[in-house]
């Protein structure tokens, strides 16, 4: 799978397999194997609200902005719709 609305690092981490992502810290942020789904930081505009179901659940912040929990098995069809902009995976912070 592999889509222009998703950043470069999201796009490799959703084609690589699931033991490489265990195996590097940044390919697995935001995701969870036990659900197999991925927290996503999400562009967006219109209503993402509407989508909110039992694979998909919508966090609104503010400027069209959002935090969205899709299953990964419905990431290409979420990344397709027309009120998505762009898609990228959370990025893990370490303090010096």
């Amino acid at each position: 799978m592999y889509s222009q609305k998703f950043e470069n690092l999201l796009n490799l981490a959703l084609n690589a397999t699931e033991e490489e992502r265990m195996r590097s810290e940044t390919l697995g942020s935001g995701y969870s194997p036990s659900s197999r789904s991925w927290e996503l930081i999400v562009k967006y505009h219109g209503d993402l609200e509407k989508l909110e179901s039992d694979v998909i659940h919508v966090e609104p912040l503010i400027n069209g902005y959002a935090i969205v929990t899709v299953r990964e098995d419905f990431i290409e069809a979420f990344g397709a719709l027309d009120e998505v902009e762009y898609v990228e995976k959370p990025k893990r912070l370490y303090f010096e």
